[in-house]
């Protein structure tokens, strides 16, 4: 961009190199209003330090990751070109590093995002225009002076979405995790929930299934999800598959179809988002609009994992015992990121992906989505393939039991924790079952030196399960575990957004892969549930619980929510041994209130105290 004064916005002529617009024939697309909020300037912050590297070049660190650009002021002599690199990370070298981001080095070329300007001779302030970058510093190069602080902001760009939750408590630490949530969650949110704001900017649907329900505490989400769904709907191949990308360059309706991508559209656990989403609408919404508008959508995907298992069975179980008729509900075929990024698991088991499936992982999601498909069903009236899909998610249930349980839930899967993680939040076992699958997770946990040992698909539910089956106090514990991997640790190391991986940087100090990812920040969805104890138990709110978890670790914790019906808080605090819990439930709804000595209480509107001894 050659950068000048001239106000060519509001000039009376155009510029002679600017050239007339093109009229399109009309097409046979239908075209529908925009359902959200534009992405737009939503914080201005100012430069924190000034570094200079080795080779000579100038670095402003503005102290934050996020998605935007940078507003810099700049003069010099005409035709000079600046360049500015954009980086979320310095290296060991003390050079902007840009390499990070490529997994395969061997085989991609590096990456950067970087703006070039041409100067007019005259002073100006510069930003460029229809761009974003994820950064947290930039490389400013060709300046033969020394910028000062004041001479560059960092302006932060994000879908324009009301803030609708807050969570504090008495550990910063905790606080600390919550704002890169949410640094992670504005970073992506722009336009289209995207897996980061660096190297790809691409709506994968895994990143926003597991990531949906944690981020309807933070914004009002609603209109924006929906229409994430929508695009879904119109890139869904017609044999219900459901690309990892939306929107998609690869689907019939955008008129390419890239093998690998095409490939790639059969994965479980990023395919179900078709049905995850629109029920995490219902339930933290009420938004019984969505289920109709989605359930085509949703009973193709479904229709599609049951065709899978019928038709076709995958040589990781060609040497297994045949199961005779439950054959036909266990998915063992196809391509399927499983759990994706396990501590220690780098980006390049995309590889052992394709080789083998993960039928345990898979399965267990086409149990799942045909439960909740057959919920929606009821929901909306259709009785009929309600009985079915249900009939279908226990026969899957059933099949998945005697597929990969064994020794009564002692062993699942592949003995990780996201077999027993899965097993548990969805029903996957029987009640007798329970405890021993339970048992094991906690097991596996305290072998592992007290750390997770979760991917992107199930870490999000770890936390809920472990406190919702009675080992709160494990799930405290992983929360507080400040060594890797683990939440704390980013915040340890100075993150200020959540990383893709667990390990962030190799044992040299090299930053690996993406350093603003939301998935693994999915936990901050139990803060409010599990911490502060506020639960949804009827659609939108209409009903909650509050249920706080009193914990030795922490001397207090607030959560507060604004529901479609209006403003609700629980907030509890530990004073002398005495737990004083305040509650306001908004109008026309109630809540089940738990207290820990043992009663409980239900109450309409308005603010309510109860205290116990702790």
């Amino acid at each position: 961009m050659n950068v000048s004064n001239d106000d060519w916005m509001t000039a009376p002529e155009p510029p002679a190199r600017f050239t007339p617009v093109c009229i399109l024939p009309p097409s046979s697309r239908k075209l529908v209003a925009e359902e959200v909020n534009r992405v737009r300037e939503v914080e201005r912050l100012p430069a924190k330090r000034t570094l200079s590297s080795p080779s000579g070049k100038q670095i402003i660190d503005f102290g934050q990751n996020l998605a935007g650009y940078v507003n810099i002021k700049l003069t010099g002599t005409k035709g000079t070109k600046i360049r500015l690199t954009h980086s979320e990370v310095v290296g060991q070298d003390g050079e902007l590093d840009t390499n990070y981001l490529v997994p395969l080095t061997w085989l991609l070329k590096p990456t950067a995002e970087y703006d070039e300007v041409l100067l007019s001779g005259e002073l100006c302030w510069f930003h460029p225009w229809f761009t974003i970058h994820g950064f947290r510093y930039v490389e400013i190069d060709g300046l033969d002076y020394k910028l000062e602080l004041d001479d560059a902001q960092a302006i932060v760009l994000s879908s324009d979405l009301l803030p609708v939750g807050t969570f504090e408590c008495s550990d910063s630490r905790l606080n600390h995790l919550h704002r890169n949530v949410f640094w992670s969650m504005r970073s992506n949110f722009t336009d289209t929930p995207t897996d980061c704001p660096t190297r790809e900017r691409s709506g994968w649907t895994g990143d926003i299934q597991v990531f949906s329900p944690t981020a309807t505490k933070y914004v009002d989400s609603q209109a924006y999800l929906r229409r994430y769904l929508r695009n879904l709907a119109l890139e869904q191949f017609p044999d219900g598959r459901v690309p990892p990308i939306i929107p998609s360059e690869s689907s019939d309706f955008s008129g390419g179809m890239s093998r690998f991508f095409s490939y790639v559209s059969n994965s479980t656990g990023w395919g179900d988002a078709s049905v995850f989403i629109p029920w995490t609408l219902y339930r933290y919404y009420g938004d019984r609009i969505v289920l109709e508008r989605q359930y085509e959508s949703c009973r193709r995907w479904v229709d599609h994992l049951e065709h899978e298992a019928r038709n076709n069975r995958g040589r990781s179980r060609w040497f297994a015992r045949d199961l005779g008729d439950l054959e036909n509900y266990v998915i063992d075929s196809g391509f399927h990121w499983g759990e994706w990024l396990r501590p220690g698991e780098g980006i390049t088991s995309i590889f052992w992906s394709a080789l083998i499936p993960k039928a345990v992982v898979a399965t267990a999601y086409f149990a799942q989505s045909s439960y909740l498909l057959s919920e929606i069903a009821r929901i909306l009236g259709d009785e009929q393939n309600a009985s079915h899909y249900a009939k279908l998610s226990e026969k899957v249930r059933t099949a998945w039991r005697a597929t990969f349980v064994q020794d009564d839930g002692r062993r699942i899967g592949e003995d990780k924790q996201d077999d027993y993680v899965r097993a548990l939040a969805f029903n996957l076992i029987t009640v007798d079952q329970r405890q021993a699958a339970l048992n094991r997770l906690v097991e596996l946990i305290e072998q592992n030196d007290n750390h997770l040992g979760t991917g992107f698909l199930s870490t999000g539910m770890l936390t809920h399960v472990l406190a919702e089956n009675g080992r709160p106090d494990i799930a405290i514990t992983l929360l507080l575990q400040d060594t890797q991997p683990s939440w704390l640790s980013q915040i340890e190391r100075g993150a200020t957004t959540i990383w893709e991986t667990w390990e962030g940087y190799d044992k040299h100090g090299k930053a690996l892969a993406s350093q603003n990812h939301y998935s693994l920040g999915a936990v901050t969805g139990w803060f409010q549930e599990g911490i502060a104890g506020l639960v949804p138990i009827a659609p939108g709110y209409r009903r909650f619980r509050v249920a706080p978890l009193v914990t030795s670790s922490l001397t207090h914790a607030t959560a507060t929510i604004e529901t479609p019906f209006g403003y609700a808080k629980a907030a509890w605090r530990v004073t002398d041994d005495v737990v004083k819990l305040e509650v306001i439930v908004p109008p026309g709804t109630s809540a089940d209130i738990y207290l820990g000595n043992g009663c409980n209480e239900q109450v309409g509107s308005g603010t309510h105290h109860f205290e116990w001894k702790h």
